[in-house]
């Protein structure tokens, strides 16, 4: 039988950290079916995992296609109901997948579950986020500065609000998120026009609009970080391109 989660890394000259992540797939208590979409071809550490890992797919990328179109190429094979997207370098606790996927059986409503992220000092990074806007988009670049950039970046990360129960929100990180497959299927994956930052915001955006379901972060699901912040997807936003911040606000329109 097709296992009910399949999950999908996207590697990029990643070194070994990869091997956090796919380690703790393998000693999950869920059964899982993993794809590995390699955006590095010419070097051997694909190879490398599938004999480390037995049963891992690899999806070989004729070259760096980017995450969007990496993460797309898995749709043609998905089986399952549930798709973990995931980000080199984030580990967790062997019960977590079961738990998020018996959330989700018992939430029929959500379509996409985020966890709490950590580093691993333990400090708590604010990934889920609000809708982004110009003052979000302006809190995010200037917060250094304090005053009201800081709070606006803090209300855009929820960071001023210590979240402890399940909530709603509008942007969940590519990084670590659980989708039902149907939906991923249905919107034929991320908009590849995003492929640098905004493709996570972009996804939520239309589940969203389209009332496919919720988008809810659980502060109970938690994850840790492992990955430098240079290297890393899920800090992807903290400095948001130009271009795709750009083609974000003129697909979805600009908010204050």
């Amino acid at each position: 039988m097709v296992p009910i989660l399949s999950a999908c890394i996207v590697i990029c000259r990643c070194g070994d950290e990869v091997d956090y992540s796919l380690r703790c797939i393998q000693s999950a208590d869920i059964e899982v079916s993993v794809f590995l979409s390699d955006n590095s071809p010419e070097e051997l550490t694909a190879e490398r995992l599938k004999w480390s890992f037995p049963g891992l797919v690899v999806l070989p990328q004729e070259k760096n296609v980017g995450l969007s179109r990496a993460h797309n190429a898995v749709l043609p094979q998905l089986q399952s109901k549930y798709h973990l997207l995931m980000d080199p370098g984030v580990s967790f606790h062997p019960s977590l997948l079961r738990r998020m996927v018996a959330y989700m059986e018992s939430h029929p409503n959500i379509a996409i579950l985020s966890p709490r992220f950590f580093n691993e000092e333990g400090e708590e990074l604010f990934l889920p986020r609000r809708q982004l806007s110009v003052r979000f988009l302006l809190g995010t670049m200037f917060a250094g500065l304090g005053g009201i950039f800081r709070k606006w970046k803090q209300e855009y990360t929820f960071e001023d609000n210590r979240v402890e129960m399940p909530v709603p929100v509008e942007s969940a990180p590519v990084g670590f998120m659980m989708i039902r497959t149907d939906v991923f299927r249905g919107l034929n994956g991320f908009d590849q026009h995003f492929s640098k930052t905004q493709e996570e915001a972009d996804l939520c955006r239309r589940i969203l609009d389209a009332r496919l379901g919720s988008v809810v972060y659980h502060p109970d699901m938690q994850v840790m970080c492992r990955t430098p912040e240079e290297k890393n997807v899920l800090f992807a936003n903290k400095a948001h391109r130009p271009g795709t911040v750009l083609r974000y606000f003129i697909k979805w329109g600009i908010t204050w």
